[in-house]
């Protein structure tokens, strides 16, 4: 706190006095002064009227030669008291008289010589009228300065001492009136700021005794109540906006805490700021126990997997990135294992940089999913690997055949006689039987062998590694066929009966030539139907014989080559109907092949042989042209509405081409359509291996306005994580589900799911193969949104086509 004399007030009185003190004194100082030069002026004028005086009778002594009468003068002169030398000199300069004094010490002689000197010398000229006024003489005196003005220099002092004596009073009134006035009072104000509460500043306001008019001082103190009154509302405000925050914050705690969600933040360091209840449940201890302790130390991470947990540790120990998602098994403080969705986020909390970490527990989820997946890849009713798997797991083994120049065998497996068993003793029946087959076979190879179930009672076995010796590879795979047969041909038991069943396989052996799973199954299925021919229940080797088949085959690929040339496919149109309304909102464009020579060729026959002979992109062009010219047709009918859409299947190999977007974008540039009017139909086996340029391609296809949908769920590759990534409008539900929706459960329950999940991910799904009235109203049960089928329309050429939707929409009016 500062004292009264460390004030500005006390500084700005100080200055005031010292400036006004000053001040007199140098005014007091300019008025002597400039009296001092009138003193000066006053002496010059004495001197001119005492010569006045002397002059005439000086004048008189020169002419006369007077001696005595020049003396006379001389001592006249030195009457006066500031004279001091007199001469009196005739006209030749020769003294006539003189006369002086001793001139008396003052101590004023230094203020003299500082503005005069200390002497001064008049000149008197003595002129005689007589002669035209001619020189005679000349009187000389000198003035003592000092002495001539030894009076005003006494009254200079009374009146240089009565100023300071004044200036000093005045000084000390000034001094006197400034602390009265301001200093006082601004000590007095800031005393009394100094002691107002800031917890409770509006406890205290200034005192304005002293301040009965208006001035600077009252509107200050006025101002500073003011502000103090400003200053008590808002900090009520703070309170109370202090308390409706924890009110709030405490809201917000209370929903974060009920969250479906785990919710945790932490900073750079990995030190938790806050969490909620279901976190700190996870990790078995209370929000306050974790609150400051550092993420990685708690024992969640180290439940789960270990490449999963460092990965976390990995992502969450760096802010390089504003976000990250990963998801896995972790567990629990109690060990359970549990499926973890962890999204972070970057964000800002007390000004520093910090995750917020959300994990859902989607152990359900992913159930549903690993289930899914499961399904994708095995029986549903054995429990055996399905075609899929199948004709992956023989790719990879044919390639490390080739790659290691050893040989390997597939074993196609057909039951004899197995509907006489579904349609004597039935389904259930037939499904053990199967069921206790696969556990047969299952039991008669190796582990690192493969067993499937293609579809009905066929079985496919791949047996891996048999050497590098084809005789003895083929003498192995021999042994294992006939220990197989003798194993499925041994009896069942099924009540009091025992069951017999025989099986006719086919073998191939597979080892560096160059060949695709596709073709081994094919010859392997050639050589089983040759058992079969010849009485089954046998072993048979694929052979020349059926090699010529294949040969078959090359003939049929060479005239595929020819019906593309020669403009013999056509397009049929299946009608797509919409659930609710019977409404035809579009259709699938079906290849078909008109032979000069054989008719009309199932497609079953050549559609697969066009992707491996490369034909697969250039007839993919044509059917998307014609589709284009199709659509225009049916618009230049009248008959195309906003929301049709014409379906094309797309294989996975065209999708994926890098001039597919360019191929289709100049089509559509040429053969101008109406806007979303094309839905390209995708299996799920585009996303494997190589997903997101599959999705950046579908992306740019979109653009050009085409949609998307998802073929053939549930019977390949599929996955939830795929369903999620792709920008698939439309999930179809293969018709292998819904033929046998009526009878089998299994199916049913299948496709209740897939149409759920679907609608609740915002897709809308179409049922193919609708063939009966009875799964029709089971799809409807189930809330299935467009139907395709035999039971509504077969697939029919352009005109047929036409002429359906014309009735249709007839029917509709």
């Amino acid at each position: 706190m500062h004292t009264a004399f460390q004030g500005i007030s006390f500084r700005l009185a100080k200055v005031t006095v010292v400036l006004a003190f000053f001040l007199g004194i140098s005014m007091t100082g300019l008025q002597l002064y400039m009296d001092f030069l009138a003193q000066s002026d006053t002496l010059d004028v004495l001197a001119k009227r005492v010569s006045k005086v002397i002059e005439p009778p000086a004048t008189r002594a020169v002419h006369t030669l007077d001696d005595d009468l020049s003396l006379e003068v001389v001592n006249s002169l030195l009457a006066y008291d500031f004279v001091y030398d007199v001469v009196i000199n005739d006209e030749l300069g020769n003294a006539l008289a003189s006369g002086s004094k001793p001139v008396a010490k003052s101590s004023t002689s230094w203020l003299t010589q500082i503005f005069l000197n200390e002497s001064k010398t008049y000149y008197t000229e003595l002129l005689t009228p007589e002669y035209g006024r001619g020189v005679v003489g000349q009187v000389v005196f000198k003035v003592d300065v000092n002495n001539a003005l030894a009076d005003f220099y006494a009254r200079s002092y009374v009146v240089l001492l009565s100023g300071v004596i004044r200036n000093f009073i005045l000084s000390f009134l000034l001094f006197f009136a400034f602390y009265k006035i301001l200093a006082k009072p601004l000590i007095k104000m800031n005393k009394e700021v100094l002691s107002i509460n800031p917890e409770h500043p509006g406890d205290s306001r200034l005192s304005l005794p002293h301040l009965k008019d208006d001035n600077e001082l009252k509107e200050l103190g006025v101002s500073i109540n003011h502000l103090l009154n400003v200053v008590e509302d808002f900090y009520t405000k703070r309170v109370k906006v202090e308390n409706d925050l924890r009110e709030s914050e405490g809201t917000i705690r209370t929903m974060i805490n009920e969250l479906p969600a785990m919710v945790v933040a932490r900073d750079a360091d990995g030190f938790i700021l806050f969490s909620n209840y279901r976190f700190s449940s996870f990790c078995g201890k209370e929000i306050d126990e974790i609150s400051g302790k550092n993420i990685f130390d708690l024992e969640f991470l180290y439940n789960g997997q270990d490449q999963l947990r460092d990965q976390l540790k990995d992502n969450t120990s760096r802010l390089d990135t504003e976000d990250y998602y990963i998801e896995g098994y972790f567990g629990s403080y109690s060990g359970e294992k549990t499926f973890l969705q962890v999204r972070s986020n970057l964000v800002t909390i007390y000004g520093k940089k910090a995750y917020l970490i959300v994990m859902y527990d989607i152990s359900d989820l992913k159930s549903v999913e690993e289930r899914m997946t499961y399904m994708a890849y095995h029986d549903t009713l054995t429990g055996l690997p399905n075609r899929p798997h199948l004709v992956e797991r023989l790719e990879n083994e044919i390639i490390r055949a080739r790659r290691h120049k050893y040989c390997g065998a597939v074993l196609f497996i057909d039951l004899d006689h197995f509907k006489t068993v579904n349609d004597s003793l039935g389904h259930p029946v037939g499904d053990e039987l199967l069921r206790q087959v696969a556990q047969r076979l299952n039991l008669g190879v190796r582990e690192e062998d493969l067993v499937s179930r293609l579809s009905g009672d066929e079985f496919v076995v791949v047996l891996t590694v048999l050497g590098d010796d084809f005789d003895k590879a083929c003498l192995s795979a021999s042994e294992v066929a006939e220990k197989l047969r003798e194993s499925i041909s041994l009896p069942y038991q099924h009540g009091d009966i025992n069951l017999h069943i025989s099986c006719s396989i086919g073998v191939k052996i597979y080892s560096d030539e160059i060949t695709t799973a596709e073709e081994i199954l094919r010859f392997a299925d050639t050589a089983m139907y040759q058992v079969k021919n010849h009485g089954r229940n046998a072993i048979e080797f694929f052979n020349e014989e059926m090699s010529n088949k294949v040969n078959k085959q090359l003939i049929l690929e060479g005239e595929l080559h020819k019906a593309h040339k020669n403009k013999e496919f056509v397009l049929f149109f299946q009608p797509k109907y919409e659930a609710k309304t019977q409404e035809i909102v579009g259709a699938e464009a079906l290849i078909r092949w008109f032979h000069p020579e054989r008719g009309m060729v199932p497609p079953g026959e050549f559609i697969g042989h066009l992707e491996s002979i490369g034909l697969m992109s250039d007839v993919g062009y044509w059917i998307v042209e014609e589709g284009c010219k199709a659509i225009r047709k049916i618009e230049q009918a009248g008959h195309w509405r906003d929301g049709m859409r014409l379906s094309i299947n797309i294989s996975p190999k065209q999708l994926l081409d890098n001039k597919f977007v360019t191929g289709v974008q100049e089509i559509l540039e040429k053969n101008p359509i109406p806007a979303n009017s094309f839905d390209f139909e995708v299996t799920e086996s585009v996303a494997i291996g190589s997903i997101d340029n599959a999705i950046d391609i579908m992306n740019e296809l979109i653009k050009l306005g085409i949609s998307f949908s998802l073929d053939d769920f549930g019977t390949g590759y599929s996955s939830i994580s795929y369903l999620k990534k792709l920008p698939v409008e439309n999930l179809k539900v293969d018709y292998s589900f819904v033929r046998d929706i009526v009878v089998d459960f299994s199916d049913r329950v299948l496709v209740e799911t897939i149409i759920t999940m679907g609608q609740m991910l915002g897709l809308k799904v179409v049922a193919e193969g609708v063939e009966t009235e009875e799964q029709l109203k089971i799809l409807d049960a189930f809330g299935c949104d467009y139907y395709q089928g035999f039971y509504f329309a077969r697939p029919l050429p352009m005109d047929d086509f036409l002429g359906l939707i014309s009735s249709n929409n007839s029917e509709e009016k």
